[in-house]
């Protein structure tokens, strides 16, 4: 029963060594063995050896068993080498997958510490590593993660998919090659740009399609190193240009200047500064900055009444109660999170002012993103209010009405895969009234073959962008101590496979 036991909860033990004493010492456990073979083979020559010249004592650190550190005290072997031909006398035996030549732990707890991290990196890692019994510094498993194979292929795989990473947002990308069959990374370059690209290519040939967003450089480098690849642009790229050209190049830049003003403004960086870096109006800059989400930005005309919405009930109350002080009433709200100006208050007032009644709650109008968001949307998806909205808007506008049918016309192709009917829709944009429409079409018939191969091939970029989060989660685990090797390191030892539903 003991055996059965040790076979159990030891198996990398039971194998290659003969268990003579396990013992209870202070918060641990110690092992005391000894080589369960009778000969070793000479490191050099191979030989089998049985020839004892000497033995010695030595400790290795194990993995934690039942909660407790567990430490083997092995009793080694020296042989002397049989065979006469080879230049080394003696040589010390190695138990298969427990020793290595000078290592102080097993091979089980390296290849923990090699696991944790290549998963948590350094402090994460070594936090853990306490808990695990295997204690190591954040330089230690950082130099474990630097240790493992990193080599790239010789041969690029079939389906290729590539898309780039920010390493330094605005500043400095990356790009990662993801083979598309399997769902595994294949390698990570330092840059994004078409030249390095190129020449990873030609050093590893075998590529027959290749799956990018619509970045030319991408573009550039398959036509030159892999001529005979089909190119596929990715559809969800397709559907997020096309989704923007229904919102509109107004709100498009709207949302762009909010987000690089914002993360500036985060980091204490004054409204002059970023006036100047973004070469935009001071005052425009500080709407920007007070503006705590984007929709304030993109309101119609009556944002005001929208904006005090939420305290309309509490203005009303107080009216009623006979407090018609603007200013109290802008304080009041003031106190209970309203963050417009006073103005915005005294005209919400005069309505009340020139009535005996409050005015009855109006409802709200949609926002831009809304309206964008119901006209790109599947109608199973939307509710009965969204529904009659859209029908409303639609009305009113005959221009939206024509963008919607060319849009749900699209998204069927994109969803039927029906690339074949890509000319058509081409040609009904370029006939609209719409100018973004136009340029949209405009925009897709410079790279046709690659936006036609992409509605009628299955492959997309779906598993590419499924390990760019990844990357960018690896890289903020690694913040502070991360570089670029050490960085491809963890993100090709990774065995993580991403799957993605087709589109």
């Amino acid at each position: 029963m003991r055996d059965q036991i040790l076979d159990v909860l030891l198996p990398h033990l039971a194998a290659v060594v003969a268990i003579q004493d396990i013992q209870v010492i202070g918060p641990g456990v110690r092992i005391t063995a000894v080589a369960a073979a009778d000969a070793a083979p000479c490191p050099d020559c191979g030989t089998n050896s049985r020839r004892i010249h000497d033995r010695y004592g030595r400790r290795l650190a194990d993995v934690a068993a039942g909660g407790q550190p567990v430490a083997i005290r092995l009793t080694v072997r020296r042989f002397r080498c049989e065979a006469a031909s080879c230049p080394r006398r003696t040589f010390a035996e190695q138990m298969e997958g427990l020793t290595v030549r000078y290592g102080r732990r097993s091979q089980l707890q390296e290849r923990m510490r090699a696991a944790i991290g290549r998963t948590l990196a350094g402090r994460a890692g070594a936090r853990l590593a306490v808990m695990l019994h295997c204690t190591a510094s954040p330089d230690t498993l950082l130099k474990r993660v630097r240790a493992l194979p990193a080599e790239p292929p010789e041969k690029s795989p079939r389906v290729l998919g590539v898309d780039d990473f920010a390493l330094k947002c605005g500043h400095v990308y990356g790009a990662v090659l993801i083979n598309i069959e399997s769902g595994t990374v294949v390698d990570v370059l330092p840059d994004r740009t078409a030249e390095t690209f190129t020449a990873w290519l030609q050093q590893r040939p075998g590529a027959e399609i290749v799956c990018r967003d619509r970045a030319s450089a991408y573009a550039e480098a398959v036509r030159t190193a892999a001529p005979d690849a089909v190119q596929i642009a990715d559809r969800f790229h397709l559907w997020l240009n096309l989704y923007k050209t229904v919102e509109g190049k107004r709100a498009a830049n709207t949302r762009r200047h909010f987000a690089a003003v914002h993360e500036m403004h985060d980091k204490g960086v004054s409204i002059e500064v970023i006036s100047k870096s973004l070469r935009m109006d001071p005052k425009t800059v500080r709407k920007y900055a007070h503006a705590t989400t984007v929709e304030e930005l993109l309101a119609p005309p009556r944002q005001s009444r929208r904006m005090l919405q939420p305290w309309a009930e509490y203005l009303n109350m107080r009216w009623q109660e006979g407090c018609t002080d603007s200013g109290r009433l802008f304080r009041e709200i003031q106190e209970r999170g309203y963050r417009g100006s006073s103005r915005s208050v005294r005209r919400w007032l005069e309505p009340l002012r020139s009535a005996d009644a409050p005015v009855p709650k109006r409802s709200e109008a949609p926002t831009v993103r809304q309206v964008v968001g119901r006209l790109t949307r599947h109608p199973d998806n939307l509710t009965s209010g969204q529904r009659l909205c859209l029908k409303h808007i639609l009305a009113r506008c005959p221009e939206l009405a024509d963008l919607r049918r060319y849009v749900g016309d699209f998204a069927r192709m994109m969803r039927n895969l029906d690339g074949h009917l890509l000319p058509r829709r081409i040609k009904a944009a370029k006939g609209s009234d719409l100018p973004p429409l136009r340029s949209f079409a405009s925009n897709l018939t410079k790279d046709l073959d690659a936006v036609t191969a992409g509605l009628t091939l299955p492959y997309s970029s779906g598993i590419v962008e499924g390990h760019v989060n990844r990357v960018n989660f690896l890289k903020r685990q690694g913040y502070g101590r991360a570089n670029f090797d050490l960085l491809r390191r963890r993100v090709l030892a990774d065995t993580s496979r991403v799957l993605v539903t087709p589109l």
